[in-house]
């Protein structure tokens, strides 16, 4: 079992605007899923992926603005 993440890209147009945007669709497999199962389970933090994935991208951002 390996650490998997896969990442889909879609083309999505804004229903107001008009402006095209991007939507990404995250699958979280083998090792990385166990990993999020524990951190729901042992943190009331987290209640599903959306709150972790949240948590890891803000932080990314941060950490590569900080360089």
């Amino acid at each position: 079992m390996a650490d998997k993440i896969t990442i889909l890209r879609e083309t999505f147009e804004n229903g107001e605007t008009g402006q095209e945007v991007e939507g990404l669709t995250l699958m979280i497999d083998g090792k990385m899923k166990d990993v999020f199962d524990i951190l729901i389970s042992q943190n009331d933090d987290y209640n599903d992926y959306t709150e972790i994935m949240r948590d890891i991208v803000i932080a990314g951002v941060n950490h590569i603005i900080s360089k």
